[in-house]
Order: structure tokens, then C-alpha cells, then sequence
């Protein structure tokens, strides 16, 4: 019994030692590898994945290595997609290199095992990329679509590829868009001042009530009404909350809301030039400090007039006058300087185009830059016969 214990007491410490040594000797391996994969150079790199066969940063180094140099890197990528069964990256780099090499059977394969294995964003770009390179449409537009729905960050590449697979708005909106805030937000941004094109992706997006989305949506109302596009930019600015514009005239006494865009009034801003809200009573007040520019807009509204149909437009002022004047179509007619609220009329036929009226201030030939202020309410259109 005795010997039976010194002997397995025996046959353990040397197991161990044989393990120190095993440990011992993988460890100064690995540092050797390591050594040698720091050179950097294509031996170095070689040698240190000779060394260390599973270590996959040395072999996707090698390999990249390989296709630099002319070489064919396939066997050591498949290698390692194989020691990386849940990894897209080799997997994509086959892809691509089987493309590069005509071999399109075997690029789609591993494109879309890439995108079985990985769930994420990369995968679905890359082939909504191959697809659009092999001009596959429907393959091209469901892959650009999934890329899309988990998307984040900077997305002008994606809808820059969009664009140059389709210059039709609908079938991009229809196609591409996903039902999904944050990209529907970003494509309104992407799309700036393309205001007919970002029209339907608006509407959509007003949809979602987000008051987060004001500040796109009311500059995308802006060039919409100057474009003449009322009944969108209505349905938009109802979706944001504000008063339908049922009135010619939005906003006669320059109340609430006061944003500045849309339907309300547009206060141009010039040096020299103040506005005040007036609220006892509401109306609106314009300062000059005399070193306003020579000529200059003050105020604007887009207003519901029909081309081709007469109208009069009415308003009550006070305070100067010179200089400042209503234009309304090709007809203007000047503000009367008055100490006491005072009438003023201008009759005019709607032009083709947007409906639009503006307040102008254009110093008079011979006069000093006006200084004082004017007060304006109750401005209304009314069509005559």
C-alpha cells in the first residue's frame, strides 16, 4: 500500500511538472509569435501565424498581407471563418475577394453567410453594395431596405447609393424607407432643400406628432410654400399642431403662435431693424433705428389667393409711414403715417404662383433713413367680384 502511494504521489508531480513544462513552453511559443507578428513585415507576419495557427489576428494580418502582394488569400480567410463560425468579417473579405475574382456564385455565398452569421448593419450594406454592382434590383432594394431598419449615425452613403440606384422619389420613399423614425428623420435632413422631392417623406413623417421633428418640418414648409405647394404644407402644419390656415390671411393680429415659418408671419431680419409682438392690443410693431439698409423686406405671409382672381387686401397701421409700403401680386400701396389707428386698402389680381404678400421698407429719393416704429393689425384679405 505503502509504495502504491509514493508511486501515484510520483506519477502526479511529474504530471504537474510535465505541465509547467507544457505551460512553460506555449508561453515562450506565443511570445515568440508575438515577437514576430510586431515586426509587422510580411515574413514576420508569416512566421508568427506559423507559430500560432488559431490566433486569427495573425492570420486575417497574413492574409491581408497575401492579397497585397498579388497573392491568393482565400484558404487562410476560409480558415479562419472557419475558427470563427459566428463572425462576418472574414466571411464579407471572402465575398468580396470571390467578386473581385469573377467568381459570383461563390461572392453571394459568402455574402449572404456573412449576413446569416451577423445580424448587423455591415453585412446587409455590403450586399445591397454586390447586388446594385450586379444591377439585381429587387435584391438590391431588399437588402438596402434591411440595412436601413438597423441603421444609426451618419446614413448619407446609404441614401447616396439610393439615389444613384433610382432618381425617382416614390419608388426610393417606397422601396428604401423603412417605417422607422430616426431614418425617416434623416432623410428629410439628407434631402435639404430638395423641397418637391421631400415632400411625401414630410407628410410621413409629420405623422409621427414628434415635436422633436419641428425645426425640419417647418423649413421644409418654408420652400413648399415657396414652391406653391399649400396643400401639403397644410396637411403638415396641422399634423404639428397649429391652427388650420382657414383664412386667406393667417394670423390678422399677429397672436400666437409666433413662429415665424409656415403659415404664420416671416419676420425678416435686418440690422436697424427691431420686431415686438404687441399683445394689449395684439398687433405687431416694427422699430427703426435709422441704420436699416436703403431698401429691405420687413414681414411676409404665403396666403390662400387663386391666380387670375381679384382681391383687396385691408389693414389697420400706426405710427411712420414713409417708405413702407404693402406689395401684394405686381400692386403695392404705401403705409399713411398716422399718430391714431388708420385704414389702409390695396386692391390687386393674384399671380401665378404662390400666393404671397409682403411689407417692404424702401427709403424715399431725398429723405434720411426712417427712425421711429409702425404698429400693424386686423390685416385680412377678402376676393372681390
Amino acid at each position: 500500500m505503502y509504495n502504491a502511494r509514493q508511486i501515484v504521489g510520483a506519477l502526479i508531480g511529474f504530471l504537474a511538472l510535465l505541465g509547467l513544462a507544457a505551460a512553460a513552453w506555449v508561453s515562450v511559443l506565443l511570445g515568440r509569435a508575438d515577437a514576430e507578428f510586431r515586426k509587422g513585415t510580411p515574413v514576420g507576419v508569416a512566421r508568427a501565424a506559423e507559430l500560432a495557427p488559431r490566433n486569427t489576428v495573425y492570420l486575417s494580418m497574413h492574409a491581408l498581407q497575401l492579397e497585397y502582394a498579388g497573392a491568393d488569400p482565400g484558404p487562410l480567410l476560409e480558415e479562419i471563418a472557419r475558427l470563427n463560425p459566428d463572425s462576418s468579417a472574414p466571411r464579407i473579405r471572402l465575398g468580396l475577394d470571390a467578386e473581385v475574382r469573377g467568381n459570383l456564385v461563390g461572392a453571394e455565398r459568402w455574402l449572404l453567410d456573412a449576413a446569416r452569421v451577423d445580424r448587423q448593419y455591415e453585412p446587409r450594406w455590403t450586399l445591397a453594395n454586390f447586388y446594385f454592382r450586379r444591377q439585381r434590383m429587387n435584391d438590391f432594394w431588399t437588402w438596402l431596405r434591411s440595412a436601413l431598419e438597423i441603421s444609426y449615425g451618419d446614413r448619407a452613403a446609404i441614401f447616396d447609393l439610393a439615389w444613384a440606384a433610382s432618381s425617382d422619389s416614390q419608388v426610393i420613399l417606397a422601396r428604401a424607407i423603412p417605417e422607422r423614425h430616426e431614418v425617416i428623420s434623416a432623410y428629410l435632413a439628407y434631402l435639404g432643400d430638395r423641397f418637391g422631392e421631400a415632400e411625401p417623406v414630410a407628410l410621413r413623417l409629420s405623422q409621427w406628432h414628434n415635436p422633436a421633428d419641428a425645426p425640419a418640418l417647418l423649413h421644409w414648409m418654408d420652400g413648399a410654400l415657396m414652391l406653391g405647394s399649400r396643400a401639403a404644407a397644410r396637411e403638415v402644419w396641422i399634423n404639428l399642431g397649429y391652427p388650420a390656415p382657414a383664412m386667406p390671411v393667417f394670423n390678422p393680429d399677429f397672436g400666437p403662435p409666433r413662429i415665424g415659418h409656415g403659415f404664420d408671419w416671416w419676420l425678416a431680419q435686418n440690422p436697424g431693424v427691431s420686431h415686438i409682438s404687441l399683445d394689449t392690443p395684439p398687433g405687431h410693431r416694427i422699430v427703426f433705428n435709422g441704420m436699416q439698409p436703403e431698401s429691405c423686406e420687413l414681414l411676409r405671409q404665403y396666403v390662400g389667393v387663386s391666380s387670375g382672381k381679384r382681391y383687396r387686401l385691408q389693414w389697420e397701421s400706426r405710427g411712420i409711414g414713409s417708405g413702407i409700403a404693402w406689395r401684394a401680386g405686381i400692386e403695392s400701396a404705401p403705409l399713411l403715417a398716422s399718430a391714431d389707428w388708420s385704414q389702409g386698402r390695396l386692391s390687386f389680381i393674384a399671380s401665378p404662383g404662390p400666393g404671397v404678400i409682403t411689407l417692404l421698407y424702401n427709403r424715399p429719393l431725398g429723405e434720411p433713413r426712417a427712425e421711429g416704429s409702425v404698429e400693424l393689425r386686423h390685416v385680412s384679405i377678402e376676393e372681390q367680384p
